[in-house]
């Protein structure tokens, strides 16, 4: 990955507004180059939107916009003449909302709990083209249904701490993790938790005049 922005096709660069390594490995298996700018926010007690009511897709796109808005009030020059991505995940499990684990012990109680529904996630995407200042946006929805994973991979999955920074604290892409994969609604890359139709057509539509 470049230490500048690269050009798509003659194109704005892209920023990729977000620290995730997962996020950007997806970039990076699509061939988009990119540059990583971030400013962190507080994703709980701050973003404009969220309220305990709002739903996983409510939520999701409320925290995606917040870390827009932060990049653009606090590294304007850094993300000028490009076209900003920002991007967050709420999983859904029987209703209610699962984000990261705070621990170890509710990482468990997550896993060993998606033998009984599928975790659903809600991955928003926001574009800005910081030329125009034209801003798109979406959500994507997808479900993941699992197996019963046994405890030692639970534990073996915690022991390695990539899943303690996963929304929902689970991840499908560990190959320990392939024999309790089950059936799949939606695209790999959107539980993962950047959607690439989503995002392709994003991009498009914000470098539209």
């Amino acid at each position: 990955m470049s230490s500048q922005a690269s050009t798509r096709n003659g194109r704005l660069p892209v920023i990729l507004g977000s620290s995730s390594k997962f996020r950007a490995a997806i970039l990076n298996a699509a061939a988009l180059p990119f540059t990583i700018i971030t400013h962190p926010i507080d994703e709980k007690n701050a973003v404009p939107g969220r309220t305990a009511t709002s739903s996983p897709s409510e939520t999701a796109l409320a925290v995606a916009r917040a870390k827009a808005t932060a990049l653009l009030a606090n590294r304007a020059a850094d993300v000028a003449n490009a076209l900003l991505i920002t991007a967050d995940q709420v999983v859904s499990w029987h209703g209610s909302v699962r984000e990261k684990p705070v621990d170890a012990a509710q990482c468990r109680e997550y896993l060993a709990g998606y033998a009984n529904a599928p975790a659903e996630t809600h991955s928003a995407l926001v574009v800005v083209n910081t030329v125009t200042g034209k801003t798109v946006e979406g959500i994507d929805v997808a479900r993941q249904h699992f197996k019963p994973i046994p405890k030692e991979i639970i534990d073996a999955l915690i022991s390695k701490g990539d899943i303690m920074y996963c929304s929902g604290g689970f991840m499908i892409d560990d190959p320990i993790m392939f024999p309790y994969l089950g059936a799949r609604e939606g695209d790999e890359d959107s539980i993962i938790g950047m959607p690439m139709k989503l995002l392709t057509r994003l991009l498009a539509e914000a470098e539209e005049l």
